[in-house]
């Protein structure tokens, strides 16, 4: 018995060294994860396409005649598998979506379920009329609407489809996107040209003789940005497509310290780059300030770059982090006293003139860069979309021969006129970018 209870008293204390082992080992653990949050600022704020689960979605068809070559084959073409991929990409994008659809031409008919699917047979296409002003007009603008049509406008008045478009939508902060889907075409082409003329067109199997038909997309903007963005996602990758968005966002860039030969700076050197503002290895540039003015120098890396020439402005938002709120707020101190931007092949070079002695107090400070281009630039930009899509079309005109005739020149139009619209009214630019100073 004593031999058992001294057994068990040694099994006691080692039990107890451990313990008190493992709960050291937990204190330092938790100091070392407490001081490494405590010493960490807010990260870059993110831009989301959207947060919203639930959907309400009108799917408007143009049912005129002109859109019946699209589905005068024994299969199903490239059009019906666009047109079926809308109700994939609400489904996909969105936890709960409600979709309805319409019929358009002479009038405006809601349809149900076992009419939608009639749209991939050649009676459903029969009415005169193409007016998609009205349409526009006509939808519910907290909806996300879809416009399906070849966009020969009846009254080849397209300034009405802009009119309307910025009514109801641009001037109101909501967005726009056109999606062109190349697709297998046989059958008549009506109101083309000044006279309104009739050609019939068979496209064979060749994809650069496909015809393009487009999807007009109307809502809020990060909704219009998310179903472009699952809609793309969704096409086979043999479809030839095209995608032109009017939102406030051009898209994303990567910012980062330009390699520079210091002895060519103009500038004094009056800051250290440092990586303990952001987490170890945050890809954003930080920097240790000094009182004397300097320059700095980044690259702002965009795909776009080469179409951008010079007409490039950048601005600038500042905020000091905050300790008891754990939080950045916005500051008057104008730390860049001037910048230059260049625009590059892989991107815009940009060197910002700092001036650290109009910070009132010490602290941590955040830049936000905001790259927007002038007008001229965003319409090309817009429009080169369109680029390597063949303008003309050729058509068999009975035993006349060959008729030959830009049928994408209102599109063109149309594009150049709504980007004129939207460069006013949501003032688009790329997504902003952030550099860190610690002072």
């Amino acid at each position: 018995m004593g031999y058992l209870l001294l057994l068990l008293t040694e099994w006691g204390i080692e039990m107890m060294k451990r313990m008190i082992t493992a709960a050291a080992m937990l204190v330092v653990l938790m100091a070392l994860l407490g001081c490494g949050s405590s010493a960490q600022v807010a990260p870059p704020p993110e831009r989301t396409v959207s947060d919203n689960n639930n959907i309400e979605c009108a799917v408007f068809l143009d049912g005129s005649m002109s859109m019946q070559g699209f589905v005068n084959f024994p299969v199903a073409t490239e059009y019906v598998d666009a047109i079926n991929n809308i109700e994939q990409t609400l489904t996909v994008g969105w936890k709960n979506e409600n979709i309805t659809y319409y019929r358009f031409g002479d009038r405006v008919q809601k349809i149900d379920a076992r009419e939608r699917l009639s749209f991939a047979r050649t009676d459903f296409y029969g009415d005169l009329l193409t007016q998609l002003d009205k349409i526009v007009l006509a939808t519910n603008t907290r909806n996300l609407n879809i416009i399906v049509s070849d966009f020969l406008q009846t009254d080849q008045d397209f300034q009405k489809l802009v009119t309307a478009i910025k009514a109801d939508y641009l001037r109101n902060g909501r967005g726009a996107a056109l999606i062109g889907v190349k697709s297998r075409f046989k059958g008549y082409v009506y109101d083309v040209g000044l006279n309104k003329e009739q050609f019939y067109y068979s496209s064979g199997e060749e994809q650069k003789n496909f015809r393009p038909f487009y999807m007009l997309v109307l809502g809020e903007q990060r909704s219009v940005e998310k179903f472009c963005s699952y809609y793309k996602q969704g096409l086979a990758n043999a479809i030839d497509y095209k995608l032109i968005c009017w939102t406030d966002d051009l898209g994303v860039g990567k910012l980062e310290t330009a390699a520079v030969d210091y002895k060519q700076l103009a500038g004094i050197k009056t800051y250290a780059a440092v990586d303990d503002i952001l987490a170890m290895g945050a890809e954003v540039p930080q920097y240790e300030l000094q009182e004397r003015q300097g320059s700095v120098y980044l690259l702002y890396r965009l795909s776009q770059s080469k179409l951008l020439g010079q007409g490039l402005e950048v601005k600038y938002q500042y905020e000091l982090w905050n300790d008891e709120d754990h939080e950045f707020r916005r500051t008057f101190s104008e730390l860049v006293a001037s910048s230059e931007a260049e625009v590059r092949s892989e991107g815009v070079s940009l060197r910002l003139d700092l001036q650290p002695g109009v910070l009132q107090s010490g602290g941590i400070y955040r830049v936000g860069l905001l790259l927007q281009p002038d007008i001229d630039i965003y319409k090309k930009l817009q429009l080169s979309k369109l680029d390597d899509w063949k303008m003309e079309d050729s058509f068999e005109v009975d035993s006349k021969g060959i008729f030959a005739i830009d049928t994408m020149l209102d599109i063109k139009k149309f594009i150049r006129n709504l980007s004129d619209v939207a460069y006013v009214n949501l003032h688009p630019h790329y997504q902003e970018a952030y550099v860190y100073c610690r002072y």
